[in-house]
Formats: structure tokens, C-alpha cells, sequence
């Protein structure tokens, strides 16, 4: 009944829609926009009353008054409907909420609440807590060989965080989510072999490139072709591996939407084939020059790798519902599982897990998992060689394998 009555308030919805797509084109809502977009760029910056009436105020009206306009609120909410209310109607008809929003948060912010864009404010530069990163990498403490940590250890949300968590300080990770028991008693296990495919290798930055070698440059594809390689030859996994380029644009470097492209190819890569049970997102991270992550795993210089998590969650403004995250949970039990399994066999393979506000697409599967090889003073072979423990603890994951003791 509720579904009935929902879809009614929507056609009728759709009528005034109708009307007010005629008005726009007739004048009137072109004069309108004009007043509007004049009348706000007189407003000076900083002036807090004025912003809470005009942003917070405006969405308090709109969930009462005209939730249409709100339905980026509404986690999961589907209607063929909703991209003219929301791209046409608050951008074009209402342009003012569109132009509050830019004006307070920064310019690009409001594009960015309708899709998985990292707008210009977000990026690595700009951002102190990732400055801090490049300065103390986090490395993963060491173990010995075949230790593991105690379940009891592990359920205690302090100790989780100190040992294995570098929370960016835009963002928060909650004791519910980070939920040790809960996410180590969590199977992620899978069918092995299988003659279909099980594993899905892509890069949303391929473009980036390692330190050259032998004078030549080589780019975080490469790696993926060698984790493939890894997989198949000596796991029987089979795998497929997407080589697009996500991050340029008519040959040049533009990452503003390479997480909407990748995302893209890899939901239709996953329609057809239903059989793959883990993405990975292979990179390639960015830190002080004179920061060299490398080990040695059976006697070959080594790139270290860093597990990365979105939590769809700001510090300041909360959780983000236009970026809901349903896998979120088995996302951070992939990675925290994977984790131990890597401190048990390969003691300082791994740097600590980073944690960040988006999602970075990690929600278009259970063991989605976005991962940093190396940074840009390793060699493509010492990423490559990083390869080898991946795919052998990836296959332990796969296997139904807890690194933990009782």
C-alpha cells in the first residue's frame, strides 16, 4: 500500500515537473535563475547565520515539504524518475540549491554528491592527514613467522587500531564497523579452481608508473598482469584482467572521473560474468621521495603493499548517502583477514590499512578490495615481485583460512 501510494505522490510529481520543464522554457525559469544566481553571489563568505539558513535550512524544507528534491537522503532509493528530479530540477529549475551548496562546501561539491567523484578539495595534496602518511608510511609492526594474534586481541577495537589502522582525519571508523570479531569470523571463502572466471584485476589510475628501470617506465598494469599470472599459473584461479586506462582523457592525465569510468566497466564486466567473487583495484601510491617501501620475501627485493578502505563517511558532515556502501562490512573483513594472513606468512609485506572517506567503488562487491603496490621510487620489478605473496595469501583467503588463534 505504501509502495502504491509512493508511486502516486510520484506521478503527480511528474505533472508539476512537466509544468515547470514549460515554464523553464518559456522564459519565466530562465528569469528566475538569473535573479536567483545574482542575488547569492552578493552574499559574502563566512557568514555562519547566513549559511545554515540557506543549506542546512534548505534541506530541513525539502525533506518536509518536497522530499523529491532530497531523495540523495534516501539510502537505495530507486525510480526511473530520479535523475530528471534531481540533475534537472535542482540544477536548472532550482538552481539555488545547487549554488548554496558549492558556495559553502567548495566549488565542484555538489557534482560530487551524485557520484564518486573526489572533488578538488579532497585530493591528496590538499590533504594534511595524507601529507602526514608520506612522512611515517605505516608500516605494518613485524611478527614472527607463523605467530598469530589472539581472538581476544583482536576483538579489542584499541588494539585493532593502533596495530593494523591509519584513519584519515577526514574521516571516522566506528567501533560497530570495525568489529573484530564480527569481521574475522566473517567467510569470505570460495569455490577453488573454477573453471570460471573468480578473480577481476582493474586499475582506475593505470596510469601510474614505477621508478624507471633499464631506462624504461613502466606503469601499475603490469602488475596486474603479473598478479594474473600468479593466480592461474599456480592457483588455478582463474582471473580476468581489465588493462583499460580510466585516468586520462583524449591522452592526458584527468582523474576527476576515473572512479565513474572504472566503475562503470566494472559493473558490466560483473553482469556478465556473475561468477567473479573478488574486484581488485591494483595502484600505485605517491610518497616522500626519500621513503623506499621495499622488503626482501624469499631472498627478491619486494614492494609493500597497503590495504585501503572507504567508509562513505565525513568527519564533519557524516555519513555520506549518496555513497552507500552495502558491502561495506565484508569490505573491511576482506582487507583486515587478508591483513593477518600476510603479517602470519610475510612479516613487513604490508603497511597498515588506510582508511578514507569515500568509497572508491569498493561497494560493487563483497571482496572488493583497492590496493597500493609499491610507491613511485619502487621498480615494476620489485611490484611485480610483490605479486607472488599476494596471490598465495589471497588463495589462503579464498580457502577459508583465519590467521588467528583461539
Amino acid at each position: 500500500m505504501r509502495e502504491k501510494n509512493l508511486r502516486t505522490v510520484e506521478l503527480l510529481l511528474f505533472f508539476l515537473f512537466l509544468i515547470l520543464f514549460f515554464l523553464y522554457f518559456t522564459g519565466s525559469g530562465v528569469r528566475l535563475k538569473k535573479k536567483s544566481e545574482s542575488l547569492w553571489r552578493g552574499i559574502p563568505v563566512h557568514r555562519e547565520i547566513l549559511r545554515d539558513a540557506t543549506e542546512n535550512g534548505m534541506n530541513r524544507v525539502q525533506e518536509e515539504f518536497t522530499p523529491i528534491l532530497h531523495y540523495d537522503h534516501f539510502e537505495g532509493a530507486k525510480s526511473m524518475l530520479r535523475p530528471f528530479f534531481q540533475n534537472f530540477m535542482q540544477e536548472e529549475v532550482f538552481p539555488i540549491q545547487k549554488f548554496t551548496i558549492d558556495y559553502w562546501q567548495g566549488s565542484g561539491y555538489y557534482e560530487a554528491r551524485y557520484s564518486d567523484n573526489v572533488p578538488d578539495y579532497f585530493t591528496e595534496s590538499d590533504d594534511q592527514s595524507v601529507e602526514r602518511k608520506k612522512k611515517d608510511p605505516g608500516k605494518m609492526e613485524k611478527t614472527k613467522k607463523r605467530e598469530r594474534y589472539s581472538l581476544k586481541q583482536l576483538s579489542s577495537y584499541s588494539f585493532l587500531l593502533e596495530h593494523f589502522y591509519i584513519v584519515d582525519g577526514t574521516t571516522t571508523l566506528t567501533k560497530n564497523e570495525l568489529n573484530g570479531l564480527r569481521l574475522l569470523k566473517t567467510d569470505l571463502s570460495a569455490k577453488i579452481p573454477e573453471t570460471k572466471p573468480l578473480v577481476l584485476i582493474y586499475h582506475t589510475h593505470g596510469s601510474e608508473t614505477y621508478k624507471k628501470e633499464d631506462g624504461k617506465e613502466s606503469s601499475v598494469i603490469e602488475v596486474g598482469t603479473a598478479l594474473k599470472k600468479e593466480l592461474e599459473k599456480n592457483y588455478g584461479i582463474k582471473t580476468i584482467h581489465d588493462t583499460s586506462v580510466y585516468d586520462q582523457v583524449d591522452g592526458r592525465l584527468d582523474r576527476n572521473a576515473a572512479y565513474n569510468f572504472a566503475g562503470d566497466s566494472v559493473e558490466n564486466t560483473l553482469k556478465k560474468n556473475p561468477s567473479i567473487k573478488v574486484v581488485l583495484d591494483l595502484h600505485r601510491d605517491s610518497v616522500e621521495d626519500k621513503i623506499h617501501l621495499v622488503t626482501k620475501i624469499d631472498g627478491e627485493k619486494t614492494a609493500q603493499i597497503m590495504f585501503f578502505n572507504g567508509v562513505s563517511r565525513l568527519k564533519k558532515s557524516g555519513e555520506i548517502a549518496y555513497l552507500y556502501n552495502p558491502n561495506k562490512e565484508e569490505n573491511l573483513a576482506t582487507s583486515l583477514q587478508m591483513q593477518l594472513l600476510c603479517a602470519r606468512y610475510y612479516p613487513g609485506f604490508t603497511r597498515k590499512i588506510y582508511v578514507k572517506g569515500y568509497r572508491y567503488n569498493l561497494h560493487l562487491a563483497k571482496r572488493a578490495m583497492l590496493i597500493e603496490v609499491g610507491a613511485q621510487n619502487n621498480t615494476v620489478s620489485e611490484a611485480k615481485n610483490a605479486m607472488k605473496p599476494l596471490a598465495h595469501v589471497l588463495y589462503r583467503l579464498l580457502s577459508g583460512e583465519k590467521a588467528y588463534r583461539k
